[in-house]
C-alpha cells in the first residue's frame, strides 16, 4: 500500500502553479532547437613524435577539431539558422535534436560580416520549426530565455531580461552593431541558439561575442537575422546593394550645426541613384535606419548591408535642424556600378591595354593588361602615390588582366570593404590599399 502511494505521488502531473508561462514558452520552442557539431580535419604535428620534441619539425597527421554550437529550425523543410563562426571551418556538420535524433547538414550560405549562416538538414521530411517573433517591439526589462549547448551541455535553458537594445559590440578586432543585450547566460556553445520572449517566440539569435562578459549576453535581432536567412536560403549569398551616396561620421562641428548628437553625414549623392530618388542631399545627417539609431558611418553601412534588393528602407534624416524621413530602395550593385563607386572613392581610373599597346608603352607582355589611366588631383589614389601608366596586376590577390576581371574583383572587394591593388611600376611590385566602405 505504501509503495502504491509512493508511485502515485511520483507519477502525479506537475501542478498548474509550476507550469508557468516561462515553462510553456520553453516547451513551445525547444523541439526546434538543435545542437551543432562541426568537425574540421587539419594537418598537425604529432604530439608524441620525439623528433618534434627535440629538433622541431617532424611528422604530421590528420587531426579532427570540433566546434560546438547551437541553432534552430526556422523552416520546417529542415533549414537551420545559426552563427557563422559555429560552422566557419566545418567540413562535416551534424545536428542533433532534443529527442536524440542526429542528422547530417550542409551549409547553404553564410554572412561572415553579420555572423550568420543557414544550414540544410540532409533529409527530405518536415521538422518542428521554432515560433518566430519580432524584434521591433522589444521592451527593456521583459523576460528572455536562451536555449543552447553551452560548454557542450546539451539543451540548457537560462533566463534573464532585456538589458539594452541597439547595442554596439567590439570584440576580437571586429565591430558588431544593433545587438540585443540580455543578462540570460550566453556562453560558448550557446552561439546560434534562439533567444525567446515570454511567449516562446524567437526574438534573437544568441551570439557569444564577448567571452569576458559576466552576466552580459548578446543576440542578433530576429528581424535582421531572418532577412539575411531568407536571402541565403534563396541564393546562397547576400546580393550587394547600391545606394548611391557616401557618408562619413559626424564630427562635433557638423553635429552642432545640424542639432544632431550622432549620425552619418552625407558627403555626396550620385545622379540617377536610389539616394537621389529618395531626396537625400549632401549635408544631410542620417540618424536612424528603420528605428535603429545610427551612431557613425560604420554603423550605417552595417545596417544597410543586409537589406534585400528591392526593399524600401525608412531613414531618419536631420536637415537644417529638422528631422525628416526618406524612403530609399536597395538596387543591385552591378559590376559596372561597383567600378564607378571605386573610381569615385579613390580617384583612380584604369584602362585595358592590348598586348600590342602595352608593348608599345615599353612593357614586355604577351596578353592584355590593365594600366592606370588617370589619377585625380588630391584623391586617395594621388595621396597613395599611384601614377598614370602603372600596371594593376591583382585586386585582393585575384589576378586581373581585363576590364571584366577588374570589375568582378572590385565587386567582390566591396563585400570586404577594402581593395588591395598589386601594382607594377617597371620591375617593382607594390601594394596599395583602399577603403571601400
Amino acid at each position: 500500500m505504501v509503495a502504491f502511494l509512493l508511485l502515485a505521488t511520483l507519477t502525479t502531473a506537475p501542478s498548474a502553479a509550476r507550469r508557468t508561462p516561462l515553462v510553456l514558452a520553453v516547451e513551445r520552442a525547444r523541439p526546434a532547437v538543435v545542437n551543432i557539431n562541426a568537425e574540421e580535419v587539419v594537418r598537425a604535428f604529432a604530439s608524441d613524435d620525439p623528433w618534434q620534441l627535440f629538433f622541431g619539425g617532424g611528422r604530421t597527421r590528420d587531426q579532427v577539431r570540433t566546434s560546438l554550437g547551437s541553432g534552430f529550425v526556422f523552416d520546417e523543410r529542415g533549414y537551420v539558422l545559426t552563427n557563422y563562426h559555429v560552422v566557419a571551418r566545418g567540413s562535416r556538420i551534424q545536428v542533433s535534436f532534443d529527442d536524440g535524433s542526429d542528422y547530417t547538414a550542409r551549409v547553404v550560405g553564410t554572412d561572415p560580416g553579420g555572423d550568420l549562416a543557414v544550414l540544410k538538414i540532409q533529409v527530405d521530411r518536415k521538422f518542428p520549426a521554432a515560433p518566430l517573433g519580432t524584434s521591433s517591439d522589444l521592451m527593456l526589462g521583459e523576460p528572455t530565455i536562451a536555449i543552447g549547448n553551452p560548454f557542450g551541455l546539451n539543451q540548457s535553458v537560462s533566463m534573464g531580461v532585456i538589458s539594452a537594445l541597439h547595442r554596439p559590440v567590439h570584440a576580437e578586432g571586429r565591430s558588431y552593431y544593433d545587438f540585443i543585450q540580455t543578462d540570460a547566460s550566453i556562453n560558448p556553445g550557446n552561439s546560434g541558439g534562439p533567444l525567446l520572449n515570454a511567449d516562446g517566440n524567437v526574438i534573437g539569435v544568441c551570439s557569444a561575442v564577448l567571452a569576458t562578459g559576466q552576466g552580459i549576453g548578446f543576440a542578433i535581432p530576429i528581424d535582421r537575422a531572418l532577412r539575411v536567412a531568407k536571402e541565403l536560403q534563396k541564393s546562397g549569398a547576400l546580393a550587394e546593394a547600391w545606394w548611391g551616396f557616401d557618408a562619413e561620421s559626424l564630427d562635433k562641428e557638423a553635429a552642432a550645426a545640424l542639432g544632431a548628437k550622432t549620425g552619418a553625414l552625407v558627403t555626396s549623392v550620385e545622379d540617377n541613384s536610389p539616394a537621389s530618388a529618395a531626396g537625400l542631399r549632401r549635408g544631410d545627417a542620417i540618424v536612424r535606419v528603420e528605428g535603429s539609431p545610427v551612431r557613425d558611418a560604420d554603423e550605417l553601412r552595417f545596417l544597410l548591408r543586409d537589406v534585400p534588393l528591392g526593399t524600401r528602407v525608412l531613414l531618419g534624416v536631420v536637415r537644417g535642424k529638422k528631422e525628416i524621413e526618406a524612403r530609399i530602395s536597395a538596387t543591385p550593385l552591378t559590376a559596372e556600378r561597383a567600378q564607378g563607386v571605386f573610381e569615385s572613392r579613390t580617384g583612380l581610373t584604369v584602362a585595358e591595354l592590348s598586348a600590342r599597346e602595352a608593348r608599345s608603352a615599353g612593357y614586355d607582355v604577351s596578353k592584355p593588361v590593365l594600366a592606370v589611366h588617370e589619377v585625380s588631383r588630391n584623391s586617395a589614389a594621388a595621396r597613395a602615390g599611384l601614377r598614370r601608366g602603372d600596371l594593376v596586376r591583382a585586386v585582393n590577390s585575384a589576378e586581373v588582366d581585363t576590364m571584366m576581371d577588374f570589375q568582378k574583383a572590385i565587386a567582390q572587394a566591396r563585400k570586404s570593404g577594402r581593395a588591395v591593388l598589386l601594382v607594377q611600376r617597371g620591375y617593382r611590385l607594390q601594394e596599395f590599399e583602399f577603403d571601400l566602405g
